[in-house]
């Protein structure tokens, strides 16, 4: 028994857990020995009732700060709710700790809770197992599930490299190179049952200090509470504790500028380490059972959210229970943030940034096939009725996983028949077009153009085609992608030039001649399609396209899943064809009850920041659409997750912070900037609209062309937006002293004035953010916002901020204060200046400003037709930058208010909004609201009946 010991103990010896695992040992050692002093001296008066009791110290957490807006309105708070909790404790044997936990899960998951418990090993749709991290993450994981195994601290290639079946097994089972199975889980259990033990096993095995309880199920309902309260006695180390829950309020609207808390993950707990041992001031507060801030604002100001942790004495009997508990340190509650948001503010511009993008899409909705302009001009793109339809079931709103329920409807059912028809048929069409004699190109097969190319690209995104070996100027490989060749041709010739893998194929040592292999490709192929999502999507499309699954089918599916509540009119309505599917969809759109983000058609999306132009505070920074970060607070929600994740229309993106767009005519102000204070032109200059802009080759065109401005100065090229005149001021200013033009010049020059409006680094924004781009192409294209300028809506609000305050530019903010709980002002914030712009002239400020207020004020202005009854005097300028002759134009629009004396800036975004026109019109309804010449209600109920979100907020 000693030599097995012994043999043990080297080999934990070359474990990472040994220094670990030595302490309990000399501890264990101490706690024997001092029994054994008691029984000699005590003899015979010990009795079973003087049973071992120890003391030990926890950590008492700390409540979380709130976080208000800028008028004390709750954005973020706590609420306390019950959690499952457990610790390690002494027990036999792993087929009794495996039982409790096996019982604890069920008592937790039949009372319709979940468990906290972060695993990296999940078993997908196919019944496989696959790992749900990788990188980093994944080699940590590695490393404490064969910790035991670990030869100096290393894993070996061949544990990098386990498959997630191995690393099950090893867990469940261990090995023969294993001192012990890990958890030794028996195989009476299923899969799933052991994952979920060996999830909690997990968590209770890389928890540190040991004798911290890890939360095995949070927010748990009554119903739970009662049933581990009841079963207390067979669950040993569990425990129900209080704890506190963060909650959002309002969340929608918030969600991408506050972010949320989760349990913290060991790279997290790993950095913070490091940082507190860097930082020798601080306390090493974190555990692997806290909870911090993960994204947004929440993680920005984690060490003043956070508070502190108190500690509490517990003394614990031999069954693990606790006995006592002796406060010894109270807990601080963390401090309180304030934001420079208005909170109302920023519900309702939400709200009718939706409305505007929804009256987009309804304009641009058509009864039939046609697609307008698409191909030709991006000008009048119309969107098919039937691209709606389909939209419902390729962005998941109608879920054709359904279909295949227990309880699917009978329309379901029949839909599924449909589609395994669709199926049969398209298998048969692979046959035919990947025959090996077959010659047709893919452009050539009608129908199955889009499937054939499809097969193309699975081929290549699973790496069975190895397009790295291919040469580029491989006739076969030019003829095919010149639709010159079938893909057939293609595939044979590939593989007898060994571009594919084969391994992946089962290849092995058998011979098989290239009919046989080609056949064995294509099949292996076929396979993969028949499980994969994008290409079910489109057999429904073809379905939908085809006219094979009805409008009026889609609709009524729509109520079969409960997207639409039920409505027995409706649904006799649309079954007795006393409306048609058009009009009940559109309805529906109308309304809201289908919006813009559930589609993910063009448009979908948009974004406004709007700022205090005299301080550089954020009044409201809205993206469209957004998310529920109260189902990813405390833990996530994965079903929500996964949802969100497949969502085309991306809600869990920060729009006015991670994407970028060309500014279009909006950047036009600085090349007029750049302009004046370089001499190249004068306010009363005025220079001739030819259309074309003939000194550079290809000639670009003004807008209007063949059209022409006529003679303008420099505030009607704004007031107009005279691409012609820009293009002039852009070549003017890439003239060197040899009088040649040098467009690097030019570049150097708008780049100058550029950085001077702060486009040369993010907007200052306590959120991580893109960089800018500004142009380091054509100068002539770039002078009006073209080249290969590219920015944050953010970072075109601080720059029209520096524009609307005549020079001081801004580093912006979102935070106002932070306060501890009992209302001292701990750090008083303000956005900083980033610089001041001292140089530019007054008579240039006046010229540029006289420009903007013409484009909404001045007959002829670009959108003086929205603005010319308004009370307040709004400065502005139109942006529109082109995307593709296949997609919308993305709608700009910048300005700020009043003119006399500006108080606000707002910078409007819609991708694939048409025109500045539709920014420039929501614009003119946020300010007024802002200035109180409507209400949002009388703004919200204009155009539609309803709205997605409960109606306006005053």
């Amino acid at each position: 028994m000693l030599d097995v010991f012994l043999d043990y103990f080297k080999k934990l010896a070359k474990s990472r857990l040994f220094p670990v695992t030595l302490i309990y040992l000399v501890l264990f050692g101490v706690i024997i020995n001092r029994l054994f002093v008691l029984q000699i001296v005590e003899g015979p008066e010990i009795t079973v009732a003087s049973e071992l009791k120890y003391a030990k110290q926890r950590d008492v957490k700390s409540t979380r700060g709130n976080i208000y807006d800028r008028n004390g309105v709750l954005l973020a708070t706590n609420k306390l709710s019950y959690s499952v909790v457990m610790e390690g404790v002494s027990i036999t044997s792993n087929k009794e700790y495996n039982a409790i936990i096996d019982r604890l899960v069920k008592l937790i998951e039949s009372s319709g809770d979940t468990l906290d418990t972060e695993f990296y090993i999940t078993i997908n749709e196919k019944g496989e197992f696959e790992f749900t991290v990788k990188g980093k993450a994944l080699t940590r994981f590695l490393e404490n599930a064969y910790a035991y195994v670990l030869v100096d601290d290393e894993l070996t290639e061949e544990q990098k490299n386990s498959t997630p079946q191995e690393v099950f097994d090893f867990l469940k089972h261990g090995t023969g190179n294993a001192v012990a199975p890990m958890f030794s889980i028996s195989d009476d259990y299923s899969d799933e049952e052991a994952l979920k033990i060996m999830s909690v096993r997990y968590a209770l095995f890389i928890n540190y200090p040991k004798y911290l309880q890890v939360t095995v199920a949070s927010g748990v309902s009554d119903k739970t509470v009662a049933a581990i309260k009841e079963n207390n006695s067979d669950l040993r180390g569990v425990d129900i504790q209080q704890q506190a829950s963060r909650v959002y309020e309002d969340s929608l609207y918030f969600s991408h500028l506050l972010g949320y808390t989760g349990l913290i993950s060991s790279d997290e707990l790993e950095a913070k380490e490091l940082a507190e041992k860097e930082n020798k001031d601080e306390e090493n507060t974190y555990n692997s059972t806290d909870m911090i801030g993960k994204s947004g604002l929440e993680q920005v100001y984690e060490q003043y959210l956070s508070g502190k942790k108190g500690t509490e004495t517990v003394t614990v009997n031999s069954n693990g229970r606790v006995t006592e508990i002796e406060q010894t340190e109270d807990p601080i509650a963390g401090n309180d943030l304030y934001l420079t948001i208005d909170s109302i503010l920023q519900k309702n511009v939400y709200l009718l940034l939706e409305k505007e993008i929804t009256n987009i899409l309804l304009s641009s909705i058509v009864p039939t096939m046609s697609y307008g302009s698409k191909g030709e001009s991006a000008s009048e793109i119309t969107i098919p009725i039937y691209e709606v339809y389909n939209a419902l079931i390729n962005n998941n709103i109608i879920d054709v996983n359904e279909f295949d329920s227990a309880d699917a409807s009978t329309l379901e059912k029949s839909t599924k028949t449909k589609y395994e028809t669709a199926l049969r048929d398209i298998d048969r069409k692979y046959n035919d077009m990947l025959a090996l004699d077959n010659i047709t190109t893919n452009d050539k097969a009608g129908d199955m153009e889009d499937f054939l190319d499809y097969f193309y690209s699975v081929l290549v995104s699973n790496h069975i085609l190895l397009k790295s070996s291919i040469p580029e100027n491989d006739t076969t490989y030019q003829s095919y992608l010149g639709n010159n060749i079938s893909l057939s041709a293609f595939l044979q010739s590939a593989l007898a030039n060994n571009w594919i893998d084969l391994s992946i194929l089962g290849i092995g040592d058998e011979y098989y001649s290239a009919e046989e292999l080609y056949q064995k490709l294509i099949d292996y192929t076929k396979g993969i399609l028949k499980e994969d999502n994008k290409f079910q999507k489109m057999i429904y499309r073809n379905l939908i396209f085809s006219y094979k699954l009805s409008g009026n089918e889609i609709c009524l599916l729509l109520f079969d899943q409960d997207v639409l509540e039920y409505n027995e009119s409706e649904i006799n309505n649309l079954r007795n064809g006393n409306i048609s599917s058009y009009k009940f969809i559109t309805d529906k759109i109308k309304d809201l009850k289908i919006t813009p983000g559930m589609l993910a058609l063009e448009p979908c999306s948009g974004s406004v920041v709007i700022t205090d132009v005299k301080t550089g505070d954020v009044l409201a920074m809205v993206t469209y659409p957004s998310y529920d970060n109260n189902l990813f607070a405390n833990k996530i929600d994965s079903n929500y997750y996964n949802q969100l994740l497949k969502d085309n229309s991306y809600p869990l993106l920060n729009r006015a912070i991670s994407t970028r767009t060309a500014p279009g005519s909006t950047f036009k102000m600085i090349t007029a900037v750049a302009a004046l204070e370089e001499g190249v032109t004068t306010p009363s200059e005025k220079i001739v609209d030819l259309g074309q802009f003939t000194k550079i080759n290809p000639a670009p065109k003004c807008h209007i062309y063949p059209g022409s401005h006529g003679a303008v100065d420099i505030v009607d090229a704004l007031k107009v937006s005279c691409n012609y005149f820009f293009f002039e001021m852009g070549w003017r200013l890439s003239i060197d002293n040899n009088g040649k033009y040098d467009s690097n010049l030019g570049l150097t020059k708008l780049q100058e004035y550029a950085t001077q409006f702060g486009l040369d680094e993010t907007s200052g924004l306590e959120l991580s953010e893109l960089n800018p781009q500004i142009s380091t192409q054509d100068a002539v294209r770039s002078s009006i916002g073209q080249g290969s300028n590219n920015y944050t809506p953010a970072q075109l609000s601080k720059y029209i901020t520096t524009l609307a305050n005549r020079g001081t530019c801004y580093n912006l903010t979102l935070l106002d204060k932070i306060e501890d709980k009992d209302g001292t002002v701990i750090l008083d914030n303000s956005a900083t200046v980033d610089h001041d712009l001292t140089d530019v002239r007054e008579s240039t400020w006046d010229t540029v400003w006289d420009g903007m207020y013409a484009v909404t004020n001045v007959n002829g202005g670009s959108v003086y037709t929205d603005y010319s009854n308004f009370d307040v005097k709004i400065a502005g300028k139109t942006g529109t930058a082109q995307i593709s002759k296949s997609h919308a134009n993305n709608a700009l629009f910048v300005s700020f208010a009043p003119y006399e004396s500006p108080k606000i800036s707002v910078t409007t975004v819609i991708p694939n909004g048409y025109t500045s026109h539709n920014a420039a019109a929501l614009t003119k309804n946020i300010y007024s609201l802002y200035f109180k010449k409507a209400d949002a209600n009388t703004l919200l109920n204009g155009n539609t009946d309803g709205n997605s979100s409960g109606g306006a907020l005053e």
